[in-house]
């Protein structure tokens, strides 16, 4: 596969190569949670609505939503060769299996999906659920989003992620048995992090059998835990420069054939604290691009 700018391997590029055509993404949310908001506020940098869209809690349920999102994408682009069902809210695991099958099945109702993608926890990540998601295989391109976010267990406390490495490495090593395509989140932004860190997270990753990976950003989302922790002057956001840079050296060292799903996050609207950076996307992308330009970096460069 060819890499975007002959830097890094995008995901557009990737399905366009994968389906023959264009295809996007139909975010859902199903009404589930996560084990570490039961007893907890869940993740650090999580609010109450977390990376939903909240449709599931005003009463839209799972059929509406996909048809709400393909009307949507039909109205913003002209070829649209097929959809992925995007189960993003949330850990989409976090269920009986009867009720993750029937939150799954909804999308057979619909010809023009052809990809069923499922975000999710490496500690909810049974046996039982990977058959189930393995059975849509035969119809579907399966994703399955691990989020991992760093390979510091200190951080993950702090974090408050309520998991460590050995859960990761257990859900990939079971998950790479079936036909999935493993998509792991990983976050760029802590305190202290540097370029040591950058290549470490990649190696680590390049050495298992992960086939995309997602980044974001440590933003300050309103409401979040990580806010009190910003107004008590105790989190201090990455600059710009210093993620643009982080990221860069994060695809020099990672496996070439591994598909960038993003480079960075941004919050939902009028939710985000800080830094306001991160609210130029497009701006932020052609700083990591000319970057890589200008230190003749490209994903994979060093991964060996």
């Amino acid at each position: 596969m060819e890499m975007k700018n002959k830097l890094y391997n995008d995901l557009s590029s990737y399905l366009k190569m994968l389906f023959g055509k264009k295809v996007y993404k139909i975010t859902i949310d199903s009404g589930l949670t996560c084990p570490n908001r039961i007893n907890g506020t869940g993740c650090i940098y999580c609010n109450d609505r977390g990376s939903g869209t909240g449709l599931y809690a005003i009463g839209v349920d799972i059929e509406s939503q996909i048809k709400k999102g393909m009307e949507g994408l039909k109205r913003k682009y002209k070829s649209i060769g097929g959809y992925i069902a995007y189960f993003q809210s949330y850990t989409n695991t976090f269920a009986p299996i009867e009720l993750l099958e029937k939150n799954w099945s909804v999308i057979k109702n619909f010809k023009e999906i052809v990809g069923l993608s499922v975000g999710t926890r490496p500690d909810c990540l049974s046996d039982e659920v990977l058959n189930l998601l393995n059975s849509y295989t035969k119809e579907y391109k399966v994703f399955l989003e691990l989020g991992l976010q760093t390979i510091d267990e200190d951080l993950l406390k702090w974090v408050n992620r309520g998991h460590g490495i050995a859960e990761f490495i257990d859900a990939v090593s079971r998950a790479s048995k079936y036909n999935f395509h493993i998509v792991v989140h990983i976050i760029i932004g802590f305190m202290g992090q540097d370029r040591e860190d950058m290549i470490k997270l990649a190696k680590f990753l390049s050495n298992l059998s992960v086939h995309g990976v997602k980044i974001h950003l440590l933003y300050v989302a309103k409401n979040s835990p990580l806010e009190k922790e910003y107004e008590k002057g105790l989190f201090m956001p990455l600059s710009r420069e210093k993620y643009v840079e982080l990221v860069s050296v994060f695809l020099e060292y990672l496996r070439e054939d591994i598909v960038i799903h993003r480079l960075t996050g941004d919050a939902h609207r009028g939710e985000l604290i800080a830094p306001k950076w991160s609210e130029d996307k497009a701006g932020v992308l052609k700083d990591i691009v000319d970057f890589m330009e200008k230190n003749e970096i490209y994903q994979g460069k060093r991964w060996n």
